[in-house]
């Protein structure tokens, strides 16, 4: 596609209009000034009556004759802003002073010698012109640009189709990332996807962008194998939050206006098309979040529907899961950014539990986010993953069915009063020393965890006695058995029931110890 911009190259003004009869006497290296108006003075105060982007035309007859006057004129217009100075020669003056010229030369400014029998009324219609139907160009390419990019909103399926649609209008590759650089949606093959991803991320990691960029499009540069290049970048935003970042692939240094408003029409579509799968997620959060709420405060009802449900989501009532809970460095209530943050954590487990194939089984209480995690995944490194060293997370015994799962709630809520920001917490590391210090609820839990499931069981009486003899006689099976009146063979038998159904190895002294302790609780509370 053709390079349009808002307003003329003084360079294509010299190839394309009558001052291809003018001579360029200083400023050569300075040729890319943009023309936005041409302007024809002859005053004693010409800086007063320029402004930035003007092609000043001169007869010279107010030039000054001072030599440091006209050099200083020559700074103060190149200050300014000017495109460059055309003075009309020989008349009042054969050509530019010397002492003009060679200032020009030093801030680099365009000057330009123009035959005086060329009229500036020439001058003057042929640029404006020539602006005026690049001007009309760009709002037609705009317009079309607008009506595809809203047709992309309606149609798209992804950011990646918007990506698609944007670049077949500018010709260049267009990525989405989220505000940490991870890629969104590119128009860039799929085999490029992980190198433009540690691009981009390495980009944001040394310019993060934060809620007061800047509302247009910006240049950003990357070195990459020794080589510069560039990058449009535009932050997209939703509710006055930032959700994504739309960059645009530039050919070389040069950005035009119909790159700009390509841009921020795209991220206004991006926003759009957001908002719409933002909808949607919150409406399938809302399903999920009750299902899972309702699991873990111990309200679900196991109808054979809401069986069924669950087991679409990814939980079986016959599985073995973990409870865990990241408690959010955020004060309650929680503000816009609060709940931006926590929204944005709750994106990042999810993405970590899709990446490592488990299901996403999550619920919100304010600065809390709990979620099931099958047994069998490592709560450690999902961690490692996504801890940003301010949050804290509890993990709970492991536990099946409707009741486990309100049970293992329960272990991570009795965690929260030890929980250190950075840090992962487990129910089994922390509940015994707690019991030791005389917390009344640690206690109640640990004969929970130790005793009271023998208790439930069939013949649990039997298995009880068993183990409290067994904690008696300091777990030496000959003189527990001898004590139980029972064979030796029976007593293994039991033992191994004991642990089966703990979900414990009472060769571990840990375990004796913490089980004699449970015990000698247990008596207590009955007697």
């Amino acid at each position: 596609m053709a390079k349009l911009f808002a307003a003329m190259k003084l360079d294509t003004a010299i190839r394309e209009t009558v001052l291809r009869e003018a001579e360029v006497v200083a400023g050569e290296e300075s040729l890319q000034r943009d023309i936005t108006w041409v302007h024809m003075v002859d005053h004693p105060d010409i800086v007063n009556w320029v402004k930035p982007g003007e092609l000043l035309l001169t007869t010279g007859y107010n030039w000054p004759s001072d030599t440091e006057a006209s050099r200083r004129l020559v700074r103060d217009l190149s200050k300014v802003g000017l495109a460059g100075v055309v003075l009309a020669v020989p008349h009042f003056r054969d050509h530019f002073p010397q002492e003009a010229i060679d200032e020009a030369r030093s801030v680099g400014f365009p000057l330009l010698e123009l035959p005086w029998a060329v009229q500036f009324s020439q001058v003057t219609h042929e640029i404006l012109a020539k602006i005026i139907n690049f001007q009309a160009e760009i709002i037609e390419r705009s317009e079309q640009m607008h009506r595809a990019l809203t047709n992309a909103a309606v149609t798209a399926n992804s950011l990646g189709d918007i990506a698609t649609t944007l670049k077949k209008l500018v010709g260049r590759e267009v990525t989405f990332t989220n505000i940490s650089g991870e890629l969104l949606g590119t128009s860039a093959a799929e085999s490029e996807t992980q190198v433009l991803e540690e691009q981009f991320l390495n980009s944001l990691s040394d310019a993060p962008i934060d809620s007061s960029s800047s509302s247009r499009p910006i240049r950003v540069k990357f070195v990459i194998a020794g080589r510069s290049l560039y990058r449009l970048r535009l932050p997209v935003r939703l509710h006055d939050s930032l959700v994504a970042v739309n960059w645009l692939d530039l050919d070389g240094a040069e950005v035009d206006e119909l790159d700009t408003r390509a841009m921020e029409h795209a991220s206004v579509v991006a926003a759009l098309h957001l908002m719409h799968q933002q909808q949607l997620a919150q409406q399938e959060d809302r399903l999920g979040y009750a299902l899972v709420a309702g699991l873990l405060d111990g309200e679900f009802t196991s109808t054979p529907s809401a069986l069924e449900r669950a087991r679409v989501c990814g939980w079986s009532q016959t599985g073995q899961y973990r409870i865990c809970l990241v408690l959010l460095d955020e004060p309650i209530p929680l503000t816009t950014e609060g709940l931006n943050r926590r929204e944005r954590w709750v994106e990042s487990l999810k993405r970590q539990l899709r990446a490592s194939g488990q299901p996403e089984l999550l619920a919100i209480w304010l600065n809390q986010i709990k979620f099931i995690l099958p047994a069998d995944a490592s709560p450690e490194t999902l961690w490692d993953a996504v801890s940003d060293q301010r949050a804290a997370m509890a993990i709970s015994r492991v536990h099946s069915g409707v009741d486990g799962m309100a049970t293992g709630s329960k272990d991570v809520d009795a965690l929260l009063p030890t929980l250190r920001p950075g840090r992962l917490h487990r129910f089994d590391e922390i509940l015994f020393p707690r019991a030791l210090l005389g917390d009344a609820n640690a206690r109640d839990m640990l004969i929970e965890r130790l005793v009271t499931p023998l208790v439930s069981r069939p013949r649990g009486e039997s298995l009880l006695e068993t183990l409290c003899t067994l904690a008696d006689e300091g777990f030496q099976l000959v003189n527990a058995a001898r004590s139980l009146g029972i064979h030796i063979s029976t007593m293994r038998y039991r033992l191994e029931r004991i642990e089966e159904i703990l979900n414990v190895t009472l060769e571990d002294p840990k375990i004796r110890f913490q089980v004699q302790v449970a015990m000698a609780l247990y008596r207590l509370r009955e007697d």
